[in-house]
């Protein structure tokens, strides 16, 4: 293999390494078999080609992240002996310490040191012992697969291959290994070691506590363990109390649960009283309910009585204008308009039995004074004679007509007129 190769896989490997984080440790107790490619870098002293070979390793972890391992590969090259060129095998075999210190998210530092022994053979014979050191990583592409790659140092302080004491070999490895056993033992794979389960038979996937027993369940789901639900098989999605069992439940959602709703089938949004009823309501929003109201239609923003009913009189106002009701042209004959306008004045009239009221007939100026003041007259008595046939006694009542007497407006216009043309209801005391 040539030297570029190798700088180029070391460049990779080291690229690795610095761009991730923390890497795990390799426990105590994990096994380590492997191959690997060597590239031999003689000593000049020896007067062998650079070549390179297999080998084979093992190791084992005798404590977190430190292993002892063992490796022995062969390189086949040739020499120069004198005036012959001949075969050489070379046969290290490295027994040495390393320490893989995590550098990496799945990346370890290799340090190592310890002993060498070489062989040499085939046309010829010899060997060599010393002590050697290891520099390198290692990548963890799985739980149990790993890539090397390190380069070596060997100093031999005494062979018999040379004429010289002392010589250093180089080399570059690089292969993958495969990382067995390891760690506590686990037997039930709960996650809690055999020496601390106390439930050592649990089913594979059960959920277990800290001494690796089956943690209470919850088998239908409603948020309550089954050691303390008094209701174990609470339908799907059913509310339950703290001993899981249901919760009162509020079929028609008005906020009055079913053991204490006595309108079970209340329509959405309705309100409702503490029997689960709905409450009266108030159609014309004029702060009497309905049940109530007698005079349902009245208009927003008017100042009602107790029944509803547009309040007649107060402290500021002693006669109003009964709006809405018309006659015929030049007649005392009241539209149907009118009759409901009255309606409502009878009601509001029936609730204050003690007030009298007159009615007074107004008319414009056109046509002569004494024909308006009859009209005036008559359209004052039908109103009157109308109050008094709907049960408002007629002592209560008083008819007046004034003509053109008294205008609220000029009668020089269509508009004014039609405001002086009005019948008024003033109280009396």
């Amino acid at each position: 293999m040539k030297m570029g190769r190798v700088v180029f896989f070391m460049a990779v490997l080291a690229g690795l390494t610095l761009a991730s984080a923390s890497a795990q440790a390799i426990e105590k107790g994990t096994g380590e078999l492997g191959i690997f490619e060597r590239v031999s870098f003689f000593d000049p002293a020896l007067n062998l080609r650079d070549w390179g070979g297999l080998g084979l390793r093992a190791g084992y972890f005798f404590h977190e992240n430190l292993e002892l391992e063992a490796d022995l590969s062969r390189t086949a090259t040739d020499g120069q002996f004198g005036d012959l060129r001949r075969d050489v095998l070379v046969n290290p075999f490295h027994a040495r310490v390393v320490w893989n210190r995590p550098y990496g998210e799945k990346t370890h530092l290799l340090l190592g040191a310890g002993y060498v022994h070489t062989e040499y053979g085939d046309e010829v014979d010899g060997h060599g012992d010393g002590a050697g050191a290891l520099v390198g990583f290692r990548y963890q592409a799985g739980k149990k697969l790993s890539f090397r790659f390190e380069g070596t140092a060997d100093y031999y302080a005494d062979t018999d291959f040379t004429n010289k004491d002392d010589h250093v070999d180089y080399g570059v490895q690089f292969g993958f290994s495969g990382l067995f056993g390891g760690g506590p033992r686990d037997a039930d794979k709960d996650g809690v070691i055999d020496s601390l389960d106390k439930c050592p038979g649990t089913p594979l996937g059960e959920k277990v506590d800290a001494t690796g027993c089956p943690l209470p369940k919850d088998s239908d789901g409603d948020g309550v363990l089954d050691n303390k639900d008094q209701c174990p098989d609470t339908p799907k999605g059913d509310k339950v109390d703290a001993s899981g069992c249901p919760l009162p439940k509020d079929s028609d959602g008005d906020g009055v649960t079913d053991d204490l709703d006595k309108c079970p089938a209340t329509p959405r949004s309705e309100k409702v009283d503490k029997h689960g009823c709905p409450l009266p309501k108030d159609s014309d929003g004029d702060g009497v309910t309905d049940d109530l109201d007698k005079c349902p239609g009245t208009a927003a923003g008017t100042k009602v009585d107790r029944n509803g009913c547009p309040q007649l009189f107060d402290e500021t106002k002693a006669s109003f204008v009964l709006e809405g009701v018309n006659f015929a042209s030049g007649k005392a004959d009241l539209t149907p308009e009118a009759r409901e306008v009255l309606d409502r004045v009878v009601t509001s009239l029936a609730a204050y039995p003690e007030i009298r009221v007159e009615v007074a007939g107004h008319t414009d100026n056109k046509g002569s004074r004494a024909l308006n003041t009859r009209l005036s007259q008559k359209r004052a008595d039908a109103v009157k004679n109308y109050l008094a046939g709907a049960g408002i006694s007629p002592e209560r009542l008083v008819a007046k007509g004034y003509g053109p007497d008294k205008p609220i407006a000029t009668n020089d216009t269509e508009e004014g007129r039609a405001q002086n043309r009005r019948t008024e209801l003033k109280k009396l005391n």
